[in-house]
């Protein structure tokens, strides 16, 4: 069952959901979060947990694997 919540019309994700689509441990999604500079706009905070814009953590991890698939295509030049 996935749990989402919607406010103001846009669809959020807290971190245990993220963790468990990507299969990554929690200090290996906070240090990617603080690595790359999730945007906090996109961050919501409710019932003491974080709550991660969907669309926006979709477009942060495209910006990663892009950045990363560049770094090494440099490195295998």
């Amino acid at each position: 069952m996935e749990i989402s919540y919607l406010i103001d019309g846009k669809k959020y994700i807290d971190s245990y959901l993220i963790r468990e689509r990507l299969g990554i441990k929690k200090f290996e999604l906070q240090h990617i979060l603080n690595t790359y500079h999730f945007p906090e706009s996109e961050v919501v905070n409710f019932q003491n947990k974080k709550l991660f814009s969907l669309d926006a953590m979709t477009e942060f991890i495209k910006m990663i694997l892009e950045k990363n698939e560049r770094q090494i295509n440099r490195t295998e030049k």
